[in-house]
């Protein structure tokens, strides 16, 4: 197969088109050519040496795929015959043009939605799935904060929110993308950039706060979330974005972030009546029941319309499309999904 591989840690540029070993189907495995793939932080990380689970090099890094099953193991499911459209998580390898997975990492689509909107859904709406509802277990009326709110997740959480009844809050990194989201119906967004975000919610709810937190950023935002909670609240963490400040590695910059984390005191939990969660969703690739269900339930939304993502940009399925798109994720420039696509929509 062809892939887009890290050779090294180091900026965006080090990604080489190679041509690399098929890997062997499992019985319940299946080999799906992939159309259209999700650019995420993690891939970042990864390029950058910040990701402890990422393969050795070289690997082609990406979590989510769209495409069409090429190739089934003797004991897959009869929905997963060669032919048929499917979107997936991925183990890594989906920077390829072929990617191995088990049989309970996809879902079939319909010939009505396109690879790259199938390819925006797993990784962004399981992870705002699982913040939210799963974990989090937000209810109408309960006030939600979501960082990164103009990022894949953040989007995917407003998707999610909106007929739940919740009362949405946001931080985006720029007066334009805070006016979007409240366009689209976030009650009040904050520049992180410009503003301490805990001060200006403070003020916003008149010294209230808030029975949920969704927090990808790390350490140095972890201490605010909890002071920001109200009685009963509860923070999900499920990134650290905050570690990586530009296209190379900054292992002081790291070092240092991580040693600002919070030790978590259960006595400080019981007293304050909060609650904390630690979401990865790429520790979750063995929970086969979990994932299953929650790829279902995910297809049936977009195929049913009631969810859509927020696409902002696709590139080509090349080693300069894939340097280009972390770039662009780098200088924190999308307002929703960044896309790697075989299609002519790659722009």
């Amino acid at each position: 197969m062809r892939a887009l591989v890290i050779p090294k840690h180091g900026p965006p540029s080090v990604f080489e088109e190679r041509e690399m070993p098929d890997r062997r189907l499992a019985p319940k495995d299946l080999r799906v050519r992939i159309e259209a793939a999700g650019v995420n932080f993690a891939d970042l990380m990864g390029r950058v040496g910040l990701y402890p689970d990422a393969p050795p090099m070289p690997y082609a890094p990406g979590y989510e795929i769209a495409g069409v099953v090429e190739e089934a193991g003797d004991k897959v499911n009869a929905a997963f015959t060669p032919g048929t459209r499917v979107m997936a998580t991925t183990r890594f390898w989906g920077y390829a043009d072929s990617a191995r997975i088990a049989q309970h990492w996809a879902v079939p689509i319909p010939d009505s939605i396109d690879f790259e909107t199938a390819a925006a859904v797993p990784v962004n709406y399981l992870t705002a799935y699982l913040g939210l509802i799963h974990c989090g277990n937000a209810r109408a009326g309960e006030r939600v904060l979501v960082h990164g709110g103009a990022g894949g997740v953040g989007l995917a959480v407003l998707d999610l929110a909106r007929p739940l009844g919740i009362e949405l809050y946001a931080t985006a990194g720029s007066d334009e993308k805070c006016r979007k989201l409240e366009q689209l119906g976030v009650a009040k967004a904050f520049n992180y950039r410009t503003q301490d975000y805990a001060e200006a919610s403070r003020k916003e709810l008149r010294g209230g706060g808030y029975q949920l937190i969704l927090d990808p950023l790390g350490p140095e935002s972890f201490q605010k979330g909890m002071d920001l909670l109200e009685p009963l609240g509860r923070i999900v963490c499920y990134g650290f974005s905050s570690l990586v400040t530009g296209p190379k590695r900054k292992l002081w910059h790291a070092v240092t972030s991580v040693m600002k984390s919070q030790k978590v005191n259960p006595i400080t939990l019981m007293n304050q009546n909060k609650g904390v969660f630690g979401l990865n969703l790429a520790q979750l690739f063995t929970q086969r029941e979990l994932h299953q269900t929650a790829m279902q339930r995910m297809a049936e939304m977009l195929t049913d319309g009631h969810i859509k993502p927020t696409i902002d940009r696709t590139f080509p399925f090349t080693a300069e499309g894939a340097a280009a798109s972390h770039t662009y994720l780098h200088e924190r420039r999308n307002f929703g999904k960044v896309l790697l696509s075989r299609g002519d929509s790659a722009r």
